[in-house]
C-alpha cells in the first residue's frame, strides 16, 4: 500500500483525537471479551486502521470490501471498522479489541506492522475467532492465521527490475528509496526483489535512502542523494507516496523514475514524464478476496494459507488504458 497521507494525519491531529476516542471505548470493553464467538455467527469484521478516502488504495480497498459483501451468501453479514490513522498501531488494536463486543466469527486485520497487532488478534483467536492478515504480512500468529491475502511484494520489486534491465537507461548506477529497514517487511521485499533481479544484469545499486511517507523528507533525502551521486541513470521507489517525493527532487529527465503501487495519481504522471513504470498492485481484489474466502473457511470449508493478487507493470504502452479503466479493478473486467 502507498500509505500516502496516512503518516501526515496520524501523527499529527487526527491520530491523537483518533487515539483519544478509541481508548475511552477500548478500556471501557477490554474486560469484556467473550469467551467464545457465538457458535452461529456469521459476522465478518475487517480492521483498517486508515479512513477509506485516505488516498487511491484505501479508496479501492474499501470497493473491494463492498464487493466481498455483495457475494456473502445467506446468513453472512460483514462491517468494515476504520481508524484515522495508518501508523496509529494502538488505535487499531482498540478497533479490533471492541470489535469483540460484536461476536464476530471471523476477523479481516489489515496491520500496522509486523508484530503490533499480533496480541489483540492471539486474543480474538482465543475467543474463537478466525484470522485472515491483508497486505502486510505479520510474525507470530502461528495456527492463529487461518490466511493471508496480498500483493506478492518481492514480486513487485522483481518485474520492477525487470522492466528497467528491458529500458536501461545510459548509467547503469541506481538508487534506490525505501522506508528504514525492517519497518514493513513488505517494503523490504520489494526492495530485494528489484536489487536482486539488476544487479546480475549489471545494474549496480550505489546508494539507499531511508524516508517515511513525508514528502519533505523524501524530496530532501533523493536531493542529497543526487548531490552525492550524480551518475544515477536510475531511481527505484519503494511506494508512490515516496515515489512522489522522488519526483519533486528529481530534475534531469534522463534519469528514469520507478516506483510500486499503482495509484492513479502516481500513474497520471507516466504520459507526462514524470515516472517512467509502475508495478501495481490490486487492492480492491485483495478486500474482495479476503471476505470471499472467510465466508468459506466460516462455512468448513479449506482456504489457500497465501493467495497473491494479480499485478502488471504500467508505463507509456498502457499507463492511458489503465487510468481510462480505473486502474486494475478496469483492466481485469475486459
Amino acid at each position: 500500500m502507498s500509505r500516502a497521507t496516512a503518516k501526515v494525519q496520524g501523527t499529527t491531529r487526527l491520530g491523537h483525537a483518533c487515539r483519544a476516542a478509541l481508548c475511552a471505548v477500548g478500556l471501557a470493553g477490554a474486560t469484556l471479551w467473550p469467551s467464545l464467538a457465538h457458535a452461529d455467527s456469521k459476522l465478518i469484521v475487517a480492521a483498517i486502521g486508515f479512513p477509506c478516502g485516505l488516498n487511491d488504495f484505501a479508496k479501492a480497498l474499501c470497493q473491494g470490501f463492498d464487493a466481498g459483501k455483495a457475494e456473502l451468501p445467506p446468513g453472512y453479514s460483514f462491517e468494515l471498522k476504520t481508524g484515522l490513522d495508518f501508523a496509529d498501531n494502538n488505535a487499531l488494536n482498540d478497533i479490533i479489541e471492541t470489535s469483540q463486543q460484536l461476536n464476530p466469527a471471523g476477523m479481516i486485520i489489515f496491520p500496522g506492522g509486523a508484530a503490533a497487532q499480533v496480541p489483540v488478534a492471539r486474543r480474538a483467536c482465543k475467543a474463537g475467532v478466525k484470522i485472515i492478515i491483508i497486505d502486510n504480512p505479520v510474525v507470530g500468529l502461528g495456527e492463529c492465521q487461518s490466511g493471508y491475502i496480498a500483493a506478492d511484494n518481492h514480486q513487485l520489486g522483481v518485474s520492477l527490475g525487470e522492466w528497467l534491465i528491458a529500458h536501461p537507461p545510459a548509467s547503469k548506477d541506481v538508487g534506490i528509496v525505501t522506508l528504514q529497514p525492517g519497518q514493513y517487511a513488505s517494503t523490504d521485499a520489494r526492495v530485494k526483489g528489484f536489487a536482486d533481479t539488476i544487479e546480475p544484469a549489471g545494474f549496480k545499486v550505489v546508494a539507499t535512502v531511508s524516508t517515511d511517507f513525508s514528502l519533505d523528507k523524501t524530496r530532501t533525502q533523493v536531493t542529497n542523494m543526487l548531490t552525492a551521486h550524480p551518475t544515477l541513470g536510475a531511481i527505484m521507489s519503494a511506494n508512490d507516496q515516496m515515489g512522489t517525493g522522488t519526483a519533486q527532487a528529481v530534475r534531469d529527465a534522463k534519469i528514469v523514475q520507478l516506483t510500486i503501487d499503482g495509484s492513479m495519481d502516481a500513474v497520471k504522471r507516466i504520459p507526462k514524464g514524470g515516472l517512467n513504470a509502475d508495478a501495481t498492485q490490486y487492492p480492491y481484489d485483495e478486500a474482495r478476496l479476503a471476505v470471499v474466502n472467510m465466508a468459506k473457511l466460516l462455512n468448513g470449508e479449506a482456504i489457500p494459507p497465501q493467495i497473491f493478487t494479480k499485478s502488471i507493470v504500467v508505463d507509456a504502452s498502457n499507463a492511458e488504458a489503465y487510468i481510462s479503466g480505473g486502474g486494475m479493478q478496469g483492466l481485469a473486467a475486459k
